[in-house]
């Protein structure tokens, strides 16, 4: 009896065992529809964003062949040595759904007329455009690099939490519902065994 008790309790915690399996299985399941969800919006803002910097590095180029048509070589190099800054980059982290997303916090890249380190009235209109057209496309760079981390993140994570759905669904669930049958079958057996002796002990009587 106390061998069958044994067996009744596995049976009670494997049950248990199963229900926590199934709950973390609809849970890893929801996580992963809210992360492709993500994937896809992420994916159309890194297409948008691939586009914008193509267009924006295509007009910078264009003012800086225009500037160098019309003021030549040396006061752009001037203008360029003049407007020098160090430009400060930190990364944070982002937390949805316990994934840590990456995220680039910068000042505002572009900067006013004044503010660039060369006399107004020294330089050209040219040289302010090349100068506000390449401090466009290096924001747009920037934030290019944080939609494309989080996109890389995401896809990453994606695999992860689809590699953990498998295990459950095809190898930890099944084969703890293959251990319940078999102790089922045990139960059972034991108890056609019990009932056989004790008609065959009636019988005897």
């Amino acid at each position: 009896m106390e061998s069958l008790g044994r067996t009744r309790m596995n049976l009670l915690l494997l049950k248990r065992q199963i229900q926590v399996a199934e709950r973390g299985l609809e849970l890893l399941r929801s996580k992963r529809e809210s992360l492709v969800r993500e994937f896809f919006a992420v994916m159309d803002r890194v297409v948008e964003s691939r586009g914008q910097m193509e267009a924006s590095m295509e007009h910078a180029f264009s003012s800086l062949a225009l500037a160098l048509g019309m003021e030549g070589r040396a006061p752009l190099r001037s203008a360029g040595y003049a407007a020098q800054r160090s430009l400060p980059i930190e990364l944070a982290e982002r937390n949805v759904w316990g994934v840590r997303f990456p995220d680039l916090q910068y000042p505002p890249v572009a900067r006013a007329l004044g503010a660039r380190g060369y006399a107004i009235w020294g330089v050209s209109t040219h040289i302010d455009e090349v100068a506000r057209r390449f401090e466009t496309v290096l924001e747009l760079i920037l934030r290019s690099i944080t939609v494309e981390l989080r996109l890389k993140r995401l896809g990453t994570e994606i695999k992860k939490v689809t590699r953990r759905i498998n295990a459950l669904n095809e190898v930890i669930i099944p084969s703890l519902t293959r251990q319940m049958k078999e102790i089922r079958q045990t139960l059972e057996e034991r108890e056609r065994e019990d009932l056989f002796r004790m008609k065959r002990f009636k019988s005897s009587k």
